[in-house]
């Protein structure tokens, strides 16, 4: 019996102390949200700004129906290059800055190392993401 409740605690959802975001439509996996897809209902003490700011920006993983909670875990942050994308290579030392055509091997978020391929030389190599089709070579 002990089992069992157990087991049952483990499937009951808490009530959050954070705020929730609902989804306003069906939200595809991959969308980027903004405030017009989700609708904030905040608790006592929290900021509708703060809570704003843990949900738009950030994409989806998975799709959310219309009118279903979107938690936290279904979030990472956005795909800034998509693998096999074509991207701007850039190289900064001091005042000097080279900038290259290259080809993305893998797909990237803010931050990541990736691999990507230089156009010219075919050369792979790796670099970080910077912002969008951007990365940086060290």
């Amino acid at each position: 019996m002990k089992a069992y409740v157990l087991v049952m605690l483990l499937f009951i959802p808490l009530s959050a102390e954070a705020g929730e975001a609902t989804a306003t439509m069906t939200l595809r996996r991959g969308t980027v949200l903004n405030d017009s897809h989700i609708s904030l209902q905040k608790n006592d003490g929290e900021s509708l700004v703060d809570l704003r700011k843990n949900f738009v920006g950030l994409e989806l993983n998975r799709t959310i129906y219309a009118g279903r909670v979107i938690d936290l875990s279904y979030l990472s942050a956005p795909t800034l290059i998509k693998r096999n994308a074509q991207i701007n290579m850039v190289y900064s030392s001091g005042t000097l800055r080279l900038t290259a055509k290259g080809k993305a091997l893998e797909t990237g978020t803010k931050g990541d190392l990736i691999s990507v391929m230089n156009l010219s030389s075919r050369k792979k190599i790796s670099a970080t993401v910077t912002g969008i089709d951007t990365v940086e070579v060290r």
